[in-house]
Order: structure tokens, then sequence, then C-alpha cells
């Protein structure tokens, strides 16, 4: 987790507030605390935080009704959201209303270290994207400054408010970090849609079943906890736009619910039959390659076309060198601003360094290796990418390997048992306990599954750790 991040904690409960301050602190993050709505935004006003941590429940309003107004000023920062309530519900809200994760009371203290650290990195995407894809003004019909000396990046600007004017699905390409999201967003607000919601989900970061119920609504009695009816993405989101991040993580299941909203402009919530008309845009991302998960069978090739009607790809680092002056000029003025110290002079020697290297971390990368030259008072080469290690020696055909010292010696029924309940176990925790989605995870039946666990005695789901 890096140092140096500013962290506010909106939380009522002194103790609790006082442990997350010394868990962050230990990892070099400065904590700010706030107990209150008025008191978050007092130190909020003019101020800008890399996350903040906030309970939805606090003694003088609704940490989620914050967030919201928050978002509604501009302001993006990542915000872990803290309730005592773990429905499915109360994530779904603090989804909606913009949250980069949620955590649950009681939590561990290593949920909430990566928590932290999934919200920085999400800041550190915003800050990445900002610069590479360009940032457009609130009703403006055209992209605003774009640090980009080359061509890669000045077309994708180019082309966007010709793309915004139309109704045209769009589907951004690119790998993690290129400014996807940002796209998305200035496609928005360049687009006759710029006074309705853009609304932004991560197909990957979410379980099969939460997706779908995110994306379509549900009824009311569909599952265990719908006690009323709740409305989707897609309906939410009506006259604005719906962003896809990461698409090609899409389950099947969901794809072909998500080609019917396209094809047909239509929803049919989980648990219901009647199709619910909609209205929205579709922009979707992904750094996969769609084709190749379509020959796989883990996308659908009609859902593919649906979506790339206009394609666009956004270039790495490594793709646009003659951007990396101009880059490392920027983080140079933003982390000696920060740190209070000087700004060393990117030497001639230390320029050639910055263009030869691969920048396999794209931008991050890059403003890291500025920062580390702020703190030190020089550059430094970049560091070389990791020497991949060479595949082991193939065992003789006539030799047949013996016991290690270090792995204890089993049966062949043994050692099947042995990692059969593994794969069980793992998949439960993949699942959080869920026995049906763990089920699918593993490809076999829920019965067969129910079996598995009580044959090798593994604890309840809800009890792995």
């Amino acid at each position: 987790m890096s140092e140096g991040h500013e962290i506010l904690v909106v939380e009522d409960e002194a103790n609790l507030a006082e442990l997350m301050r010394d868990v962050l602190s230990r990892d070099g993050l400065s904590v700010v605390h706030a107990a209150t709505v008025v008191d978050a935004e007092a130190r909020l006003a003019g101020r800008r935080y890399d996350a903040l941590l906030l309970d939805i429940k606090l003694p003088d309003g609704d940490g989620l009704a914050l967030l919201g107004k928050l978002r509604a000023s501009g302001v993006h920062t990542p915000a872990v959201v803290i309730t005592a309530f773990g429905t499915v519900d109360r994530a779904v809200q603090a989804l909606r209303a913009g949250a980069s994760d949620f955590l649950v009371k009681p939590f561990d203290t290593d949920r909430l270290r990566a928590a932290v650290a999934g919200a920085l990195a999400a800041g550190a995407r915003l800050d990445e994207v900002a610069l590479q894809a360009g940032v457009v003004e609130p009703g403006a019909p055209e992209a605003g400054h774009i640090i980009s000396d080359g061509g890669g990046l000045r077309d994708v600007v180019a082309l966007l408010p010709r793309v915004a004017a139309t109704e045209a699905t769009v589907l951004v390409q690119g790998e993690s970090g290129t400014g996807k999201e940002l796209v998305a967003r200035a496609l928005h607000e360049a687009s006759p849609r710029r006074d309705g919601p853009f609304v932004s989900v991560n197909c990957a970061a979410l379980p099969a079943t939460l997706l779908e119920s995110e994306l379509f609504g549900f009824e009311r009695g569909a599952f265990t906890g719908a006690h009323a009816q709740k409305k989707g993405i897609f309906e939410a989101a009506a006259g604005g736009t719906v962003f896809l991040d990461e698409v090609g993580d899409m389950p099947l299941e969901a794809q072909a619910k998500l080609l019917r909203v396209l094809q047909e402009r239509e929803v049919v919530r989980v648990g219901g039959r009647a199709p619910v008309a909609v209205d929205v845009r579709v922009v979707a991302a992904t750094h996969r390659d769609l084709r190749a998960r379509s020959a796989e069978g883990l996308f659908r090739e009609d859902l593919m076309y649906r979506l790339e009607v206009v394609p666009i790809r956004l270039p790495a680092l490594r793709e646009r060198a003659a951007d990396i002056p101009g880059l490392v000029q920027h983080f140079l003025a933003k982390h000696s601003a920060r740190h209070g110290g000087s700004v060393p002079a990117l030497g001639q020697a230390a320029r050639a360094a910055a263009l030869a290297h691969p920048w396999p971390g794209n931008v991050r990368e890059l403003e890291n290796w500025v920062e580390r030259a702020v703190v030190l008072g020089r550059f430094e080469p970049p560091a070389a990418p990791g020497p991949l290690e060479p595949p082991p020696a193939p065992e003789s055909a006539d030799r047949v390997p013996g016991p290690r010292d270090d792995v204890p010696l089993m049966t062949l029924r043994e050692a099947v048992a042995a990692a059969e309940r593994a794969a069980v176990v793992a998949a439960l925790r993949e699942a959080e306990g869920n026995k049906a989605q763990a089920a699918r995870l593993l490809g076999v039946s829920y019965k067969t599954l129910f079996n598995k666990i009580h044959e090798h005695g593994i604890k309840e789901a809800r009890q792995i750790e």
C-alpha cells in the first residue's frame, strides 16, 4: 500500500475509528477523522483526500446520502462504505451511490486494508486516465486538454464528439489504466443524455447472482432477502448512460440478458416474466480479446457484434512514448508540491531511459518513478522487467522422481481427496459461503457439493475464513 496518502474516516464509533487509524497509520497512511456528516462536509470543503471510509449510519444523517451529494458535486474520491447491515440491498445501494467497496461490521484488519488498497488503486486510475484520455467539461461538445504529442489519443479525442452525438453502442478496449472509464464519461457528457445519470458497474467485481440483480433488478420473493421489488441499473439510469466495465468477464447467463437490452431495449427482472422498457445508452469496456473469449465459448459472438458498433482502442503508454516527457513534467509538479521537495531535472540520460523503457504498468508505473525521483532528489533508471523463470528441466522418461523431504508421502486416494477438499473450500470462499454459486464454480450439482462438504468434514461455509 502506497505511503503518503491521506484518508478521511467518517465513523461515529470512537473505538472503531481509533482502530482504523492505528491499522492504516502502520501502513504509512495519514488518517483524518470525522464523527458526523457536518464534520465530514467541513473537512471535505476545499480539500482533496485520496480515499474515504464512510459509515452509513451517522448521528446526523446517512452516509450514502453524503456520498451521493459528493458525487453530484463532482467529487469522485474513491469511497469504502461501512455498514452493520450486511444485506444484498445495502451492498447494491452502496455500489449505486458510487462506492468502490463496502465493509460489513464486524470486519477484520486484513479486509480493511484490502478495501483501502483497492480504493487507493481506483483513485490512481482516475488520476491516470485524466491525463491519458482528456477531460470533457459537463455540457461541452468536445474534449479538453490532453497531454499527448502523438496521434493515438488525439485521434480518440477527436472522435468523441462525433460518436457522442449518436445513440450507437461503444466498446472501449485497452489495457488496465488506459482511460476506458473516462472515455465513457466523456461520451456521456458530450451527448444529448448529459443531463441524465451516468451509472458505472464493474462486471468482474460482483458475483454472477448479484450482478444480475444489480443490472436487471428483481421482483419481490425472487430470492432470500428480496422483500420488495427493486429496479436494476438499466431502469434506474433512464435517460442516461450505463457503463459496463470489464464486460469481457460477464457471466454467460447475464450476457444473454444484456443482449436483450441491446436488441429489444427492455429487461426482465430476476424472478419476473413481464418485460420492462428501458431508455439507456450502453458504453462497454474490456481489457480482454473478445474474439478469443468467443472462440473459447466464454463470450457470446452475437453480443460481441452488438457491443462493438463503434470500437475505440486506447493505446498503451509504450505505444505513445512521445507523451512521456509531458507526463513526467506534470508528475514532477504534482509530487514536488505534495512532498515539498525540490524538482529534479529530467536530464538527457534519464529522458533516454524513460523513452526506452516499455512501461508495462503504463502511466501508474511512470508516476511512481517520478515520485521516487522527487523523494530521492534524482532520477534513477526505471526498474527493468523481471526475468521470466526458466521452465523446469524435463524428467527423464526412465526416472521415477523420489519423495521430497518437505512433502509427506500419501496414497493416490489420499492425494485425490486432499485436492478435492481444497477445491471445495476454495470455491466456498470465492462464493462467500453461497453453496449454489460454489457448485456452479466447481461445475457440479448442488447435491454433489453438499455431499462433498460432509464427506470431507468441511465446516459450514460461513465459518470458512
